[in-house]
């Protein structure tokens, strides 16, 4: 899995990246780190504009031009509520509700990090995720899940179309 992550990381930072080529995989990487002294769980997610695009098109939202200067006002909303029908959290066996928190075009503007936070979050012992972004857009999707719970085991889910969450114990 260790090889996996460092294969993916390096190719997201390699000149293979340029402008004008475009990437012959999908994937997403979300990091969540549990918070202690600021009671939260603050997540980032890098995600593809182009299948983020593909995917909020298939909702009937076309041409969003997100990342760019014509991208329109209302890209965060729709951002947010897709993620919010394809990424679901359980903490301690309960759902949980994150919250945008904003987003930043990469070096190479092909992608986006997108930052959330789940507040009042006291502990971790278990976690669950459900996520299904773009699994319904491309058959060879792939999202990796990292959990980071400090003093605590880390946990790492890589999930498809055909395995969609994961769980952890702390």
């Amino acid at each position: 899995m260790k090889c996996l992550f460092f294969l993916i990381v390096f190719s997201f930072n390699s000149p293979f990246f340029s402008e004008n080529k475009r990437h012959d995989f999908h994937i997403s990487k979300t990091d969540m780190v549990f918070k202690a002294k600021e009671k939260s769980v603050q997540m980032t997610m890098h995600i593809f504009i182009d299948d983020l695009e593909k995917g909020l098109n298939k909702l009937g939202n076309k041409e969003l031009f997100i990342g760019t200067p014509k991208e329109k006002k209302e890209a965060n909303e729709l951002i947010t509520n897709y993620l919010q029908s394809k990424f679901l959290i359980k903490i301690n066996n309960r759902n949980v509700a994150f919250s945008w928190i904003g987003k930043e075009i990469t070096k190479d503007q092909q992608a986006l990090w997108i930052y959330l936070e789940v507040k009042n979050v006291k502990e971790i012992k278990n976690i669950y995720v459900e996520n299904r972004v773009l699994t319904d857009v491309f058959k060879d999707q792939k999202n990796i899940v990292q959990v980071n719970v400090p003093n605590k085991k880390q946990g790492y889910f890589l999930l498809d179309v055909n395995k969609v969450s994961d769980s952890a114990e702390f």
